[in-house]
């Protein structure tokens, strides 16, 4: 099954804002999530589960101490009729200003 990673502009903007050293961790959190199927429970993620205040299939992260990233799964049909999971980051950035 594919897990397909993205990111909304309000996402892809924090983590441009992030630091090399906090880009290499979200790398391996999305590494982590592309072998769980999004969700990388049980992986050495000390603050990581779900979310369902935010939305019934989301998911946080405090991948460094000021820092969160906030996802959604949701499956679906590729063109090649491939099933897919789909694991869209909906913010990334500064734990005081997350959605939540």
């Amino acid at each position: 099954m594919a897990v397909i990673i993205q990111y909304t502009k309000q996402a892809l903007k924090g983590k441009t804002a992030l630091t090399q050293n906090e880009r290499d961790i979200l790398a391996a959190l999305e590494q982590d999530m592309r072998e769980t199927g999004g969700k990388p429970l049980g992986r050495g993620w000390a603050s990581l589960g779900p979310l369902r205040q935010y939305a019934k299939n989301a998911y946080h992260c405090h991948f460094t101490r000021n820092k969160v990233a906030v996802w959604l799964i949701t499956s679906g049909e590729t063109e090649d009729e491939i099933r897919a999971v789909f694991c869209r980051f909906e913010y990334v950035g500064s734990r005081g200003q997350a959605p939540y």
